[in-house]
């Protein structure tokens, strides 16, 4: 359930906002240190921390569910190729909204931050999920 996805994402950007600026998706990480909103050294420890809980995730839910386990791959009619490019497309959208939503400095003045950052990444979810 993309709703579902999307709302735990948001409670998630704000409560490790504080930590490490929301920062959960690798992808994201890469695009902040693009342009400059995040040094490469920060980029690669966010990357290993990024990976070693995506692996942690993987294993509690095999630790909880097995022998049970769940099939990832496109259902027909749709192929690969079709899954990586909407893969990409969405992951653009939501670095697209991080970096305009989040962490633009225009958008988010000193005193008078944006507020609602995560509900804007929380609906690029919820479009990916019901549009892909």
């Amino acid at each position: 359930n993309a709703t579902a996805i999307a709302a735990v994402l948001m409670v998630m950007i704000y409560s490790t906002g504080p930590v490490s600026g929301g920062n959960l998706n690798p992808a994201v990480s890469l695009s902040l240190g693009l342009t400059g909103g995040l040094p490469w050294p920060k980029v690669f420890q966010y990357w290993v921390a990024q990976l070693l809980a995506g692996a942690a995730a993987g294993g509690a839910y095999v630790a909880l569910f097995a022998p049970k386990t769940a099939t990832l791959a496109p259902v027909t009619p749709f192929s690969w190729p079709y899954a990586l490019l909407a893969e990409a497309i969405y992951t653009c959208m939501l670095c697209f909204v991080v970096l305009n939503c989040a962490a633009s400095k225009r958008n988010n003045p000193r005193m008078d931050g944006n507020q609602f950052f995560a509900l804007a990444i929380g609906f690029v979810i919820i479009a990916g999920g019901y549009a892909a």
